[in-house]
């Protein structure tokens, strides 16, 4: 019986550190071998796309097709510029330092856009691609001008509570208007104006819209049904508008023995009544008899 040996053939692996990605491709090819990028690392001294490392390591013996791995350098590494503005300083600092960059000079500038030490603008646009520690100018709020408010965000606050943080912020509360609204709790703020965030002189007026809800209500007295409607505000008062139903009829349900009021009675009825008490009458009115007749000629 004849003996199969299996003979596989085998290479050398080339060094391939120190070598730029494409010769080594080249090289690696001409071996018979594989060769593919298995990570990069960042390093500013080494230039971009030379090899660090390399698995299997250089002269080993492997079989044709192997694949290497390698490790290439990407140079000096960059980073990402964050969108900082609308955000803190503080929180500025911590985003640049979270990628390797740094805030760098700052410039203050006096508006109501932005509350005091918050980032208005940034002189490189976010998303640029920098190297690290790259220093990132800023362009911060240094608050309202002298005199000048920011006015606050009143909509969904109740009444008492928005005009606590109205006089916090030496503005004034002006007009308060109620408006039927069933859809929020009654008392609380559904517009104001101006409008949050507006700039605003020291006790300017601020015009709110308070939501009240409009309620139905049904009283019953004997046998008068009255339903009443109106607009309840956040003190309790109510705007009333009264509609009474005629006595004895109920909108919730037909009885067949309607009652009338003493003040609208049946006319159907008044005349039964009128029918029922017409032989009592009679029965109290006896016939004359003769001597009273004779007693009315003698007279």
């Amino acid at each position: 019986m004849p003996i199969y040996v299996n003979h596989y053939e085998t290479t050398k692996v080339p060094k391939l550190t120190g070598l730029n990605f494409l010769d080594a491709k080249k090289i690696v090819e001409e071996t018979g071998l594989d060769i593919k990028q298995a990570d990069i690392k960042f390093d500013e001294k080494i230039p971009i796309g030379q090899i660090l490392d390399q698995n299997p390591p250089p002269d080993v013996m492997v079989k044709s097709g192997r694949r290497v791995y390698v490790t290439i350098c990407g140079g000096e590494q960059l980073s990402e510029v964050p969108n900082l503005k609308g955000r803190s300083l503080r929180d500025a600092k911590f985003a640049l330092e979270q990628r390797g960059l740094k805030v760098g000079e700052t410039v203050r500038k006096s508006t109501s856009e932005f509350p005091e030490d918050h980032v208005l603008s940034q002189i490189v646009q976010p998303g640029s691609k920098v190297k690290r520690n790259t220093a990132i100018e800023l362009i911060i709020s240094d608050g309202p001008l002298a005199g000048e408010l920011r006015v606050p965000m009143i909509v969904g606050k109740n009444l008492e509570d928005a005009k606590k943080l109205i006089n916090e912020s030496k503005l004034k509360v002006g007009k308060v208007t109620y408006q039927t609204n069933n859809e929020v709790p009654a008392g609380q703020v559904v517009d104001q104006y101006p409008k949050a965030d507006k700039s605003a002189n020291e006790n300017t007026s601020i015009e709110l819209f308070v939501a009240k809800k409009k309620v139905v209500i049904k009283i019953e007295e004997d046998e008068a049904d009255m339903s009443v409607e109106g607009n309840a505000d956040l003190n309790g008062s109510t705007e009333k508008n009264s509609q009474t139903n005629k006595p004895g009829v109920n909108k919730e349900s037909t009885k067949s023995d309607t009652k009338e009021s003493p003040n609208t009675g049946n006319k159907d009825q008044s005349k039964e009544t009128d029918k029922t008490k017409e032989p009592e009458k009679s029965k109290d009115k006896q016939p004359p008899s003769d001597k009273d007749n004779s007693d009315q000629k003698e007279q």
